[in-house]
Formats: C-alpha cells, sequence, structure tokens
C-alpha cells in the first residue's frame, strides 16, 4: 500500500510517495535527494503531530496515513556526524529482510509431523513426509491464545515484535556497584528483577543499598516499539523529561538510552553484556543535559535461580539425557 506524504520546511512542501512498510529513514533519504531540504541536509529531524519521528521504525508503525504532513525542524544541536540517509534506510532495510527470514526459518524448524512409517519428523521446508492418513485427533487443539509465542526458545515475538536478548535477561540479579567517582560510603549492593506481563511489556524493578542500610528503589515499563527496539518508561526523576530507547545488539548486549528532550543530548547510556547464563555486567554513564560528565557505575552481577526467581534457562540437549 502506497501513501503521498508531505515534507514541510520554511519553503517547501515536498510531496513524496512511499509503500508504508518503508523506514522514516527512507522518507528522509527521498527528501534528501529533493534538492529541497532547508538547513543542514545530513541531519534532518522530521515531526508529525509534534512528535520526533524515529529513523528505525517504518511509516506504518508510526500510525502516518495517507496524505499527512511531516515538519521538518532545525534543531538547536549539533550531530555527532552527518547522516546518509540513503544508506542508512538500505541498512534497516536489509536487516528486516534478515530477521524475517530468521524468523521465518524458525517457525518453519519448529514445525514437526508423524509420516507414514509412524515416525515423527521435524519439517523444516519439506512437506513431502506427511501422512495422508486421516487420524481422528485424540484431544482438541488448544485455544489460540493472546500473548507471545516463542520459537526454539531462541526468540520470543510480542506484539509483532521479535526479541532475543531482553528475555534471556528474565529473572533476578543480584551483584556489587562500584562508581567513578567513588561514593563515600564505597561498594554497594544492587538487585534487579525482570519479569514479562501479559498485557505485552517487561516490568524491571531494580534496587541499590548502602552500608548503611538505605535502600533506592526504581521501576522502568518496557515496552515493543520494533524488532530488536523497545521505549521505557521509569519513575527515576533524573530521566523526567527524556526519551529512552532500548536496543538489542548482536546476541548478548542491550543497550538502553536516554536522551533530553530539551537539548537533544545524551543524559544517561547504559550498557548491559551478558558474559553466559548466569553472569553478566552492567556500566551506567551519567551526564547532565548540556553533556557534562557526571559519574560511571559499574555493576557485577549473578543470576538467582530459585523457585520464585522467574529466571528463564536456556535450553540444553545435554542436560536433557539425550
Amino acid at each position: 500500500m502506497s501513501v503521498t506524504l508531505y515534507v514541510k520546511n520554511e519553503a517547501y512542501s515536498v510531496p513524496l510517495e512511499f509503500d508504508v512498510h518503508e523506514s522514516i529513514a527512507a522518507v528522509k533519504a527521498s527528501y534528501q535527494k529533493s534538492g529541497k531540504v532547508q538547513g543542514r541536509a545530513d541531519y534532518i529531524v522530521l515531526l508529525h503531530k509534534g512528535k520526533e519521528l524515529q529513523d528505525e521504525k517504518s511509516i506504518a508503525e508510526h500510525g502516518i496515513s495517507d496524505g499527512a504532513v511531516l515538519v521538518h525542524i532545525e534543531t538547536l544541536h549539533e550531530p555527532f556526524h552527518g547522516v546518509n540517509y540513503a544508506h542508512l534506510a538500505d541498512a534497516i532495510k536489509q536487516r528486516r529482510l534478515h530477521e524475517h527470514s530468521n524468523l521465518r526459518m524458525m517457525q518453519q524448524d519448529n514445525i514437526w509431523a508423524a509420516g507414514e512409517d509412524g515416525t515423527v519428523h521435524q519439517l523444516g521446508f519439506d512437506r513431502s513426509i506427511i501422512s495422508r492418513m486421516s487420524v481422528k485427533p485424540s484431544a482438541p487443539p488448544p485455544p489460540k491464545a493472546s500473548g507471545r509465542t516463542f520459537f526454539n526458545q531462541l526468540s520470543v515475538l510480542v506484539n509483532g515484535c521479535s526479541y532475543h536478548v531482553l528475555p534471556s535477561m528474565e529473572g533476578r540479579w543480584n551483584g556489587e556497584l562500584t562508581s567513578i567517582p567513588p561514593h563515600e560510603e564505597g561498594t554497594q549492593v544492587c538487585s534487579s528483577e525482570l519479569a514479562y506481563r501479559e498485557e505485552g511489556a517487561w516490568h524491571l524493578r531494580q534496587m541499590r543499598t548502602s552500608i548503611s542500610g538505605l535502600t533506592t528503589t526504581q521501576y522502568c515499563w518496557i515496552k515493543p516499539a520494533a524488532d530488536g527496539i523497545l521505549k521505557v518508561e521509569t519513575d527515576d526523576p533524573s530521566l523526567r523529561g527524556s526519551d529512552i530507547t532500548m536496543q538489542e545488539v548482536g546476541l548478548n548486549i542491550l543497550i538502553i538510552t536516554a536522551t533530553s528532550k530539551r537539548t537533544g543530548r545524551p543524559v544517561m547510556v547504559e550498557t548491559i553484556t551478558s558474559i553466559d547464563n548466569a553472569r553478566r555486567l552492567r556500566t551506567v554513564q551519567r551526564f547532565d543535559e548540556t553533556g557534562g560528565f557526571r559519574s560511571v557505575y559499574i555493576m557485577n552481577e549473578k543470576r538467582v535461580v530459585d523457585a520464585v526467581s522467574g529466571a528463564m534457562e536456556r535450553f540444553d540437549a545435554a542436560t536433557m539425557g539425550f
């Protein structure tokens, strides 16, 4: 389905036609190519109904309809470097094709059926071994349920978006926290608990306890936005007025970035690196709204595995006796 969008700046209203599944980066690339960009052409900020559009999300994901007007505004801050939106749009497109191909492969690999010899086979793409005999099922099929779908315990599908790193972080984690510059009370104890809620989001509770026994608690709500990308809401007062995004990188890394809506500069960057199923390292960089360095926190954590932790154990054939 194609739509016509109008990109408006101080001098022009540029009509552009796209497929609804194309990314905002593709919109910016076409606008860049039109030659009617006012101001910097290598860093474009577009608004729709007062909200800034994300490069990675598609036109449909933003809820943009045919005939919509996108406003190009000048930013108050300078970017770290210019952006080639044509290359960015192509990279996003190729990544989505790759992810959809992998997801389809996992769906196919997860289908099993009995052949004519009565042996159960993993089908993959081969349908020739399916028995043609009509067999009355011994029990009715389970009802279709809402929520999320697991594929080979590697990827999770939530609200149409696939994730593979965040689900492996579910459960409880405990560890020690050190900071730079160091706190007067020295090392603190830290713990966090991540749980999936059936309404289609994750709930995160983080606690820090000092030697004196003072405990601070922070709550976060993590909601799907696109494949490998999530939006984060928090009750942390220091991040009020910030746009917070979580992104999966590779197979073992989560990056959380909080950007000031007023200045456009990062105020918090957190990296979570999974070392193995039981260990991970978290680093949190804090800045003020002007980009000035404030502090760095380093948390060395271990998974808590007990009856109530909710931890997800990866499938291991060696432990199952196969």
